[in-house]
C-alpha cells in the first residue's frame, strides 16, 4: 500500500516538523498508516508532531511557519498546500480547530476567486512572485472531510461556491487551466494531473459520497482510495490529546438549515410540538472567561455567527482578528 521507504522517509522527516511547507504528506501519512496497520509508532510520531505544531504553529486561526530549532515564528504566511490541514484535524477529531482554519482558507478564496500560491499575512498581500494558483485539491479536499464530519449543508455552499470560480475563471477549450496571476485572472497553457486525480474527484464526492458510504477509505495524499480492512480502527481512542478540543455538536434539525449557514448561534428552531430546539454554531468555541477578558490569544475562542478567530486586544478583551 505503502512505498517500501515509508519507514525511511518518516525517520529522515521528523526534524523537519517545524514547518507545513514541503512536509504535508508527512503528516497525513503518519495518522493514516496508523488508522489503517494499527501501529502506536505512526500514533507516537503524529502525536508528537501535531502537540508540536499547535505549540509553535498555531496563532489564531492560522498556522505560522517557525525555526525547528528555536521554535520562534519565521515566516507568517498562508500558502495553498496548508489547506490539507483542516482535513487531516477532521481525521483526528479535531472538528472546532478544522472548521476555524477551514473558514480562513475559503474567506481567501472569496477574497480572490480562487486561492493564491502564498498570501503574506504579516503585509496583507500576495507574494510577489507567487501569484499563481495551479488548480490544486487540498481547499476541497478539507470541504469533504468537513462534510463527512458535520454533514452541516453550508459546506455543500462552499463546493458550490469553488465548482462555480473553476468554470468562470479556469475552464478553457478542452480542459482547465492553471492561473498564473490570481490578480488578474491571467491562464497559463498548462492543467496539473492533480486537478482530475484530486480537485475534480473531492469536489465530485462532496455531492455524491455513496462511493465512500458503503466502506471505511483512507484516501492517500495523492487522493488514491485505501480501503481500511481491519477492524481494529473502529476502537480509536475517544480523546486523543489533552488540551481545549472541542468536538461538532449534533442534534435534530430543520432539513437544509444549519448554524452556520443561519449565521446565528444559538440557532433556535421552534417546534409547535416540542420545546424550541438550540443548536450551537459547529465552529463555536467559547472564551475561556464569561467576562471576555484576556492575557494572550490562547484565552479566545472562535467567533460563533462569523466563525472567526478571537484574539485579545490591547486593552485585554477578546474580539475579532481578521488579517484579510
Amino acid at each position: 500500500m505503502f512505498p517500501n521507504n515509508l519507514i525511511l522517509y518518516f525517520s529522515f522527516n521528523k526534524i523537519d516538523f517545524w514547518s507545513f511547507k514541503g512536509v504535508d504528506s508527512f503528516y497525513e501519512y503518519l495518522m493514516k498508516a496508523y488508522i489503517l496497520f494499527g501501529k502506536e509508532d505512526y500514533w507516537q510520531m503524529f502525536r508528537s508532531a501535531y502537540l508540536a505544531s499547535q505549540k509553535y504553529f498555531r496563532y489564531g486561526p492560522w498556522y505560522h511557519e517557525a525555526n525547528m530549532w528555536s521554535g520562534k515564528p519565521t515566516y507568517w504566511q498562508l500558502t495553498s498546500l496548508q489547506a490539507f490541514w483542516p482535513g487531516l484535524q477532521v481525521l483526528v477529531g479535531d472538528v472546532a480547530a478544522a472548521n476555524s482554519s477551514h473558514r480562513e482558507f475559503f474567506h481567501a478564496w472569496e477574497k480572490f476567486g480562487v486561492i493564491p500560491e502564498r498570501y503574506l499575512l504579516d503585509h496583507q498581500m500576495i507574494h510577489p512572485t507567487e501569484r499563481y494558483y495551479p488548480l490544486r485539491p487540498e481547499l476541497a479536499e478539507s470541504t469533504f472531510y468537513l462534510y463527512q464530519a458535520t454533514k452541516d449543508p453550508w459546506y455543500l455552499d462552499v463546493g458550490e461556491a469553488m465548482v462555480k470560480s473553476l468554470n468562470r475563471y479556469t475552464k478553457v477549450a478542452g480542459g482547465f487551466a492553471s492561473v498564473r496571476d490570481v490578480t488578474t485572472m491571467q491562464l497559463e497553457d498548462h492543467q496539473h494531473s492533480f486537478f482530475l486525480a484530486e480537485t475534480c474527484k473531492y469536489l465530485y464526492l462532496l455531492f455524491d459520497d455513496s462511493f465512500v458510504a458503503k466502506r471505511n477509505y483512507i484516501f492517500t495524499t495523492e487522493g488514491h482510495p485505501i480501503q481500511v480492512m481491519s477492524s481494529w480502527h473502529e476502537k480509536l481512542p475517544e480523546s486523543y490529546f489533552s488540551g481545549n478540543w472541542t468536538f461538532s455538536k449534533s442534534g435534530e434539525w430543520e432539513s437544509g438549515a444549519s448554524a452556520l449557514s443561519m449565521k446565528v448561534c444559538p440557532s433556535v428552531a421552534p417546534n409547535s410540538r416540542l420545546r424550541e430546539q438550540h443548536r450551537e454554531s459547529v465552529c463555536h468555541v467559547p472564551d475561556q472567561k464569561i467576562d471576555h477578558k484576556c492575557w494572550s490569544n490562547r484565552e479566545c475562542g472562535v467567533d460563533a455567527t462569523t466563525c472567526r478567530q478571537r484574539s485579545c486586544s490591547e486593552v485585554g478583551f477578546c474580539g475579532l482578528w481578521n488579517p484579510l
